[in-house]
């Protein structure tokens, strides 16, 4: 018994001595970003105009380092162990080559773009080649991808793929997982294919320098300085490049302060502890409090809502709307945010009722954001908020009540009667109306951001109109700008934009992609995606042939359409559509368009009353235009916000009222 107690402090000194020197033995960053072309990236984060653009680049870059590791190791990044060292020494070599803080901070480096990716369990190359669906990626990212269409059906089976993997999950999981998708795939290639998906993935090019003939590529990592190395010279910061350091050799005399510090770590974590655990049963308590008060605490409109923005709206009860919904049984929609029903008031007023699902803090604030945002849009192609209900637990949002439901069941709905050529023209008229208002006339301007046929609803005079606005964005100084970085992914498959999937910048040009998708579906009736095939790319080689543009036309028109109307409308989808959002119209230019499409007679009315603003705006004479409306003649420069609105309230209907003369309203034949 005598010897254990020293034999024990003998084994917990060594114990000790061991830690302290794996401690000190500084475990290496793995990750090799050798030949990566940090001026270029330097050059684009320079430019506050490109941030998004940068942002790309710093994730390619670390993107391939992570594939080159997969593909010796088969695990997607790093371990644990290794991520803040890995983390260091890339922020360290990014900023030694130009690239500011502030551009990896903004880019949420280390978090948003991390070195390891783990994607929803998944963090092996084989665990992602095993989840569902994953074939059809590896199926359309066959190298090469520098033919345009190539890398659109890559794009548009990673987002299939993604959604399908992640679904509602928020943006960083989206993000994390389209990295480790990459990851897998270039794993499998040789590097210059990597590199090739790469610029597809991510939309960069110039990632990697190309190799000078006989320079190794290690030569060619940015670690030669022409001053003289010195032991704290940032030229050991790369990472193509292992750190050397002198080992020293610790004596015993160092282990009762190593012992101190461990014991006064340990005190210290302990003192953590304690405090964690008190403040999370103080939470759980105050949660208790909070559930024993929620009942009285929602029986109040929140107190934003006792005055002002309110006031525009009806105020009804809840025994009223469950009265007016028989007991919520006349169900006419559903979604994410809810369930939307019929409802019949007393005073005779049918109205959409929507029932939000949940309520919470979150809930409560959209709540009130929507009902807000509601207050200021007047549009008579938007659909209009006309009362709330607050009842407890309970959130309601009454909209006027469009008799002939929505696009997506006129279209796809086999028992509906057909929509006439005209009537799908003047309905492309109307949403583009509604969207100029969005985007030109709101204050501050709005991206709808969620553009589909599902929300487009037609009343009983079929007259388009937008709804659900619960995906609605305002930038903050007044102007349509980028989104900021942490927020979920918006937006839904066969309708979202490839370059906010790729950026997750948000402009008004998403909406004209989407508007682009919706009316090829008006041409078409074919659903946004239908057979599993993204309807863009179904009609992508139709759409490059004249002789064969006939065959996108619905069947249950037969021949009763303008060709030249089509060719206008089909130029006009091919524009929409472009995968850069700058090559994209503003959607002012394609309203021009479409009148002129409708009605030869209405581009003269809408000539000379644009001719008018500019008169009174700029003082200068009128320039005449002549009319195009076939082909590539659409394709011009300019995003056409100088262009004057032709879809104010007054002058929506004006147009309305010209191409409807000779047909009743009351029938879409």
């Amino acid at each position: 018994m005598a010897l254990n107690g020293p034999a024990i402090f003998l084994g917990v000194l060594l114990f000790l001595q061991m830690q302290f020197f794996s401690a000190n033995a500084a475990p290496e960053c793995p990750l090799d970003m050798a030949g990566s072309n940090y001026t270029l990236t330097a050059s684009i984060c320079s430019n506050k105009e490109d941030r998004g653009k940068c942002c790309r680049y710093i994730n390619a870059l670390i993107a391939i380092s992570v594939a080159r590791y997969a593909n010796s190791t088969s695990n997607l990044g790093v371990n644990a162990e290794l991520s803040k060292i890995c983390l260091d020494k890339i922020a360290e070599t990014f900023q030694f080559h130009g690239v500011t803080r502030n551009a990896t901070v903004f880019c949420g480096f280390g978090t948003k773009i991390p070195v390891n990716y783990d994607c929803q369990g998944r963090t092996t190359v084989t665990q992602m080649l095993q989840s569902p669906q994953f074939s059809s990626v590896t199926k359309n990212c066959q190298v090469p991808l520098s033919v345009e269409s190539e890398c659109r059906k890559c794009l548009n089976a990673g987002i299939l793929y993604l959604r399908n993997l992640v679904g509602a999950a928020n943006n960083m999981t989206f993000s994390t997982c389209r990295d480790a998708t990459y990851a897998a795939l270039a794993s499998r290639v040789d590097s210059a294919s990597a590199i090739d998906i790469a610029r597809c993935f991510f939309g960069v090019h110039g990632l990697i320098i190309p190799p000078v003939s006989g320079t190794s590529p290690a030569q060619l990592s940015p670690e030669v300085s022409p001053s003289p190395p010195v032991a704290a010279s940032p030229t050991q910061l790369s990472l193509g490049t292992p750190v050397k350091q002198n080992r020293r050799h610790y004596h015993l005399t160092l282990v009762p302060d190593v012992g101190i510090a461990v014991t006064v770590m340990a005190v210290l974590m302990l003192l953590v502890l304690i405090v964690l655990i008190w403040r999370k049963s103080k939470q759980l308590e105050d949660s208790d409090a909070t559930d024993k008060k929620s009942s009285k605490s929602f029986t109040q409109p929140p107190k934003r809502f006792q005055e002002g923005t309110a006031s525009i709206f009806k105020k009804y009860s809840y025994k009223e709307t469950k009265k007016a919904t028989d007991n919520f049984s006349t169900i006419i929609g559903q979604g994410g945010f809810g369930t939307v029903y019929k409802a019949e008031f007393k005073d005779g007023y049918i109205a959409a009722v929507k029932r939000m699902n949940k309520v919470s803090e979150q809930a409560e604030d959209e709540f009130c954001r929507e009902i807000e945002l509601l207050a200021r849009l007047h549009h008579r192609h938007l659909v209009a908020l006309r009362g709330f209900c607050i009842e407890r637990h309970e959130r309601f949002l009454m909209y006027e009540y469009m008799a002939n439901g929505s696009l997506k069941d006129l279209l796809h709905n086999p028992g509906r009667t057909p929509l006439s050529w005209r009537a799908r023209i003047q309905i492309a008229i109307d949403v583009a109306n509604a969207l100029e208002y969005l985007h030109f006339y709101c204050d501050p301007p709005l991206c709808h951001r969620d553009i589909k046929s599902s929300n487009i609803l037609l009343d009983e005079n079929f007259v388009a109109k937008i709804a659900d606005f619960g995906l609605a964005h305002a930038s903050k100084d007044g102007s349509i700008c980028f989104e900021p970085v942490n927020t979920d992914i918006k937006g839904t498959p066969g309708y979202m934009d490839p370059e906010y999937v790729i950026t997750q910048e948000l402009t008004e040009k998403s909406d004209v992609y989407s508007y682009g998708v919706v009316l090829l579906e008006l041409i078409t009736s074919r659903r946004a995606i239908q057979d599993n095939k993204n309807l863009i790319e179904w009609a992508e080689i139709l759409l490059t042939s004249e002789s064969r543009i006939t065959v996108l036309v619905d069947p249950n028109i037969g021949d009763s359409y303008d060709f030249d109307q089509l060719q206008t409308l089909l130029a006009i989808v091919r524009w929409c559509t472009q995968r850069e959002g700058r090559a994209r119209p503003s959607i002012k230019q394609v309203l021009r368009l479409l009148y002129e499409c409708a009605d030869p007679m209405h581009s003269g009315f809408v000539q000379s009353v644009e001719d008018e603003d500019y008169d009174e705006i700029e003082g200068k004479g009128r320039s005449s235009r002549s009319r195009q409306h076939k082909g590539e003649e659409l394709f011009h420069s300019g995003d056409g916000r100088c262009l004057a609105s032709s879809s104010s309230t007054s002058r929506s209907y004006c147009s309305r009222s010209f191409l409807i003369e000779t047909s009743p309203p009351q029938s879409p034949l």
